[in-house]
């Protein structure tokens, strides 16, 4: 084997041990108030229900998407989430819901839909991004309407911002999923 190819072959090998030296890490959103253990499924009043969140393609993606300036979005090789973006909104939604409503039926993603009525929350994010500067937005619309029939009983659009976020993949995270639980204490003031 000659000496350059002995060399290339060397580089080769270096060249691959860099791309497997930095690992995955996967994010979850999560609800900062757990639902209570003991929360009843025959609460008062219709049923609630959270509808799948429906996300904007630019962000909904497997990756951690950041902006970074105001036209140009960077998305994490190697942050991952660990579910998709809008099922994950849907569930933590529900349970902080469930949390602000204590004496209310939440049901949580993937539990039957009741035969009767029931209210049926839907929310379209606008945006839901951190950015390189430290900060977080939200940007939702969200439609309350009773069920089966589909009468809209309100409506509402919502923004919410944090700021001051260390620039850490988990500590975006934990922002996003602090957002999202200002936006399910707008909705638990018109489900209460």
């Amino acid at each position: 084997m000659t000496l350059h190819r002995k060399l290339f072959l060397l580089g080769m090998a270096a060249a691959l041990a860099g791309c497997a030296s930095v690992p995955t890490q996967y994010l979850t959103l999560s609800s900062p108030s757990p639902v209570a253990a003991r929360q009843s499924l025959q609460g008062h009043g219709l049923p609630i229900v959270v509808a799948h969140v429906q996300m904007p393609a630019d962000i909904d993606r497997l990756y951690l998407t950041t902006l970074q300036g105001k036209h140009r979005l960077d998305v994490a090789g190697h942050v991952r989430w660990a579910a998709p973006l809008g099922g994950m909104a849907q569930k933590v939604l529900a349970q902080d819901l469930a949390s602000a409503l204590p004496d209310k039926t939440v049901l949580m993603p993937g539990d039957p839909i009741p035969n009767g009525p029931y209210l049926l929350v839907k929310i379209n994010v606008q945006s839901f991004i951190p950015s390189n500067d430290g900060k977080v937005f939200l940007q939702a619309d969200w439609f309350i309407s009773r069920m089966p029939d589909g009468h809209l009983q309100t409506q509402g659009r919502s923004h919410f911002y944090r700021g001051n976020i260390p620039s850490s993949p988990t500590a975006q995270a934990a922002a996003m999923s602090q957002l999202l639980e200002r936006l399910s204490g707008e909705l638990a003031h018109h489900l209460g």
